[in-house]
């Protein structure tokens, strides 16, 4: 198990080294620590026991910048705190950060050959504690298991946009997983009922990358807006579902749709149009006339434009006024009020949608 190897490499260094250690994650929680070696300080005591740091303690570590830090840094002993000084390791994996190695290093340092020691075996408990990847965190951020905080050091914080593609799991882990099995550094990347979902927050050519694994797939993918940080990652992955199930309903839409052009499929993502089924309506007099329902779709597509209809149905002038009396009459809609186009042309575009 994870926690049983953490524990061993951590009991391994702390022998080798001599001196009491601990492992937090990124919210102060202590997820693992060593035997006693050397000094014991009420702060560790008292973490030990209550399996998390207290607030005071926090601030001064974070005063000496260890949450930024990449490299080891060591914060000065305080008497008021009850804590002797220690040495911070931060636990980074594929630059992501996990947690932090604590080491009491008491009167004196480690010597030169013991900070390798432990810079070394940081990066492989980081490895072990990073759950292979950062899959856990991204499909825990978007569940609400875990808070923005949490999930920000190892997904990283900045502008971001979701990509998501839609199909069979199994199908969709292989492709994508030898897609960015080609990146160095791969984006965030976890399986959601039926998704693939991908956080791209590292400058990624959204629209390419879409394109690459919608041929892999041979799915439609679907792109959020653009969204200013991890605050908004669920509303971004809303975006980014909603944008494949309409490139899975449109093929104008494929092989990427972005949530900012999908038009009308906006509309039909709100719980208002998902309460109306394709039955129902305005369409139902018309389900028995399939060329009266392409003959409306291409209109309304078109911006009733008749001339431009007609051509693209292959159709006389006349021809196409016939059929559009009809589909006024038979729907009990007039095609010249705004309001009853919209309404037709919903009800068009969620049959499609529904479909999918």
């Amino acid at each position: 198990m994870i926690a049983d190897d953490v524990q061993d490499l951590l009991e391994s260094l702390a022998v080798a080294v001599g001196r009491g250690m601990s492992v937090d994650d990124l919210e102060g929680r202590v997820v693992a620590h060593s035997a006693h070696h050397g000094e014991v300080d009420p702060v560790r005591a008292q973490a030990i026991l209550s399996r998390s740091v207290p607030a005071e303690v926090g601030a001064w570590q974070e005063a000496h910048g260890v949450a930024a830090t990449r490299d080891p840094v060591r914060v000065p002993r305080n008497p008021e705190l009850g804590m002797a000084a220690r040495l911070c390791v931060p636990l980074l994996h594929q630059d992501r950060r996990v947690g932090y190695l604590w080491i009491i290093e008491g009167p004196g340092p480690l010597n030169p050959q013991e900070q390798d020691r432990a810079v070394r075996d940081a990066a492989a408990i980081a490895a072990l504690l990073d759950d292979g990847g950062s899959s856990h965190t991204l499909s825990q951020l978007l569940t609400g298991e875990i808070g923005v905080r949490r999930a920000a050091g190892v997904l990283g914080e900045g502008p971001l946009r979701v990509l998501a593609l839609r199909g069979d799991p199994d199908g969709l882990r292989e492709a994508v997983g030898a897609e960015l099995a080609r990146i160095r550094r791969p984006p965030a990347f976890t399986i959601l009922d039926r998704h693939a979902v991908l956080l791209l927050n590292r400058g990624e050519d959204a629209a390419a990358l879409g394109e690459r694994l919608a041929a892999r797939t041979r799915a439609g993918a679907g792109v959020s807006a653009p969204h200013p940080g991890l605050e908004s990652a669920v509303r971004a992955h809303e975006e980014a579902l909603a944008a494949a199930r309409a490139a899975a309903a449109e093929p104008a839409l494929r092989p990427v749709a972005r949530w900012p052009d999908l038009g009308v499929y906006r509309l039909l993502t709100e719980p208002i149009a998902g309460q109306s089924g394709p039955a129902g309506g305005p369409l139902d007099a018309l389900r028995e006339h399939p060329a009266l329902l392409a003959t409306l779709e291409t209109y309304l597509d078109s911006g009733g434009d008749a001339q431009e209809t007609a051509r693209l149905l292959h159709l006389h002038r006349t021809s196409l006024y016939y059929r559009l009396t009809r589909i006024e009459h038979l729907a009990g809609r007039n095609l010249k009020n705004g309001t009853h186009r919209l309404e037709l042309h919903l009800a068009l575009k969620l049959g499609r949608w529904n479909a999918v």
